[in-house]
């Protein structure tokens, strides 16, 4: 038979039976939970920041290593360039000097040949015209041989445009020697067979 002293018993010793649990022990797991998210999130972002920081690091010391790989190319280019420019001037100075000597080597012998033409004409008879060669050839008494008058050697080593200095320069392509080093420059025209100058020498005589 169940009285109502059954039911007071049984419901007291239901509230007895429970635990103990506060309010602040109710909220307790909120916190907590929301306390882990928070250190999660930290966590993230403090990795995040040292993640970023690295990569500028990075993107620094890559940019340092193009701009100076890029110096070194461009360096290089220009050494190259310079090398090229080198070599073409070497080149260029190598074929001047070649077609100098050959210049050098056809002046001597147009000299030679004049003054082997002079000395024939001398030899066989020819006087002295202003058409003729300008200097004829000489013997050791310092006269002009072959005209039927003596002419003094001085008439022939002066300079036919100024009449006054002696003669030093070769005229080409007539490869006549009749003028001076002074009036050179000012004379376009050969004065003795009245061919366009094209190129000249200087002519030491000894």
């Amino acid at each position: 038979m169940i009285t109502d002293w059954t039911f007071i018993s049984y419901g007291t010793l239901f509230h007895y039976s429970l635990p103990c649990i506060t309010a602040s022990q109710l909220v307790f797991v909120p916190q907590e939970e929301n306390l882990l998210k928070g250190v999660r999130e930290l966590n993230q972002r403090h990795m995040v920041s040292i993640l970023n920081a690295l990569g500028k690091g990075v993107n620094a010391k890559l940019h340092e290593k193009q701009r100076k790989l890029e110096n070194m190319n461009r360096k290089s280019k220009e050494l190259g360039d310079r090398i090229k420019q080198v070599v073409n001037e070497a080149q260029s100075w190598r074929h001047r000097a070649k077609y100098n000597e050959s210049i050098a080597n056809l002046l001597e012998r147009s000299i030679q040949q004049l003054i082997a033409q002079g000395t024939a004409r001398a030899l066989e008879g020819f006087g002295e015209s202003e058409v003729d060669d300008a200097v004829s050839s000489m013997n050791h008494q310092g006269t002009v041989c072959g005209s039927r008058s003596r002419v003094p050697l001085d008439h022939h080593l002066k300079c036919r445009a100024c009449k006054g200095k002696e003669v030093s320069v070769l005229l080409f392509p007539c490869q006549h020697l009749c003028l001076c080093i002074d009036c050179e420059g000012s004379i376009n025209i050969c004065p003795i067979c009245l061919v366009m100058k094209t190129a000249s020498s200087q002519v030491y005589m000894s």
